[in-house]
């Protein structure tokens, strides 16, 4: 898990894909310069300097061509860190699904992060997860009323508890199989609400960008 964090405060969660890249979500960036950014692995409270923790600046910072930030489509960017990771028990990168692979409705998944526990701007003690149940697209469509594309994924509670991410989780990765099949991406006005289940971008939709990107640089 990756904290993003400007002046010593989260903002976005990601994830590492390579020992020099992150992956994230789009939106972390509307309002937000990368050179500003601070690039935390190896956290687990993020109000203790701990030993574990690995602290990187922003060498490059890219964002899908085709991002959308008034519907969401395409929410996926990418950060190339100053210096590679040192990979250790606190420290280890996640793969990635094949591209335009799918996840089956009901298979169960971990998302996590250090955004708000409440709809009340509550911060955690510590780093977060809750498990998820990945949704149809198309019921999860009929809740969005058909905003949503294919390159998305939806999941909320599998018991109709209220149960998934919050402001500060954004670009955080929902874990399927211990592959980052999803990036939180946007949910409703209030969090884990079932009613209006958590969109997150489809990793597998972009695998061949985000190789592309990678390779180029």
């Amino acid at each position: 898990m990756v904290s993003m964090q400007l002046r010593g405060e989260n903002q976005c969660g990601g994830a590492l894909i390579r020992r020099q890249w992150v992956m994230t979500a789009a939106h972390c960036f509307d309002n937000i310069p990368p050179d500003m950014v601070s690039v935390v692995l190896g956290a687990h409270t993020l109000t203790t300097q701990e030993s574990s923790r690995q602290t990187f600046k922003v060498q490059a910072s890219v964002s899908h061509p085709e991002y959308d930030p008034n519907s969401g489509e395409n929410d996926l960017h990418l950060l190339k860190l100053d210096r590679k990771a040192s990979m250790n028990p606190f420290v280890g990168k996640i793969s990635l699904p094949p591209q335009d692979s799918d996840i089956n409705p009901g298979m169960m998944c971990m998302v996590a992060g250090w955004g708000d526990i409440t709809d009340f701007e509550t911060a955690p003690m510590a780093l977060m997860e809750t498990p998820v149940s990945v949704m149809d697209r198309k019921a999860c469509n009929a809740s969005w009323r058909g905003a949503l594309s294919e390159n998305v994924l939806c999941a909320t509670s599998s018991d109709g508890s209220v149960r998934g991410f919050c402001s500060g989780d954004s670009g955080g990765p929902l874990v399927c199989g211990a592959k980052a099949v999803g990036v939180v991406s946007f949910s409703g006005l209030r969090c884990g609400v079932p009613r209006f289940p958590d969109v997150y971008t489809r990793v597998s939709k972009f695998r061949d960008w985000i190789h592309k990107v990678i390779k180029s640089m």
